[in-house]
């Protein structure tokens, strides 16, 4: 940016903060986006938050380039207007979804909609390890936490390109 921070004025820092909170490569929001933009006026109505960490990530990019996976992976990532999806890199690819209510359609199903996200992946040349956790209260990390550490147990155990569901059920 050649603009002087220091001189932005409030809508200037507005657009800005929105811009830093998208990410173009997957089309979607970034983690720390998420969590400080949109979650605080979503928090409420989310029901479940479906965590995956994309499986294989060395081997894809040594194979399709890192441009060619990211485009891989933003060609599978599409869900409904009504539900949120994020993104973060550390030394993979990892994603969640915040999982709201339809209006017009009512409770979504999680587990359907894991199962399509897992068969979009697919259908692209892609695996993940999914888990599913329920939102129990307004933290975010903390409603993600069982998630993640689900998806790590299982590709411990080198079980790659399954579903998992914690235990229990959304506020």
């Amino acid at each position: 940016m050649d603009k002087d921070l220091t001189k932005l004025n409030k809508d200037e820092l507005i657009n800005l903060a929105r811009e830093l909170a998208w990410n173009d490569e997957y089309g979607c929001y970034t983690r720390p986006g998420f969590r400080k933009m949109i979650w605080p006026s979503i928090a409420q109505e989310a029901r479940w938050l479906i965590y995956f960490d994309i499986d294989g990530m060395g081997e894809l990019n040594a194979l399709h380039t890192h441009a060619g996976v990211n485009a891989m992976i933003k060609n599978s990532l599409s869900i409904r207007g009504s539900d949120y999806l994020a993104g973060q890199r550390y030394s993979g690819d990892e994603f969640f979804v915040c999982v709201t209510d339809d209006p017009e359609r009512g409770e979504t199903d999680p587990i359907q909609l894991a199962v399509r996200l897992k068969e979009a992946l697919r259908e692209n040349g892609l695996s993940a390890t999914f888990a599913i956790a329920p939102v129990i209260s307004d933290d975010l990390m903390e409603n993600l936490e069982p998630a993640v550490q689900l998806v790590e147990q299982a590709k411990d155990r080198n079980e790659r390109g399954i579903i998992i569901i914690a235990p229990g059920d959304p506020r």
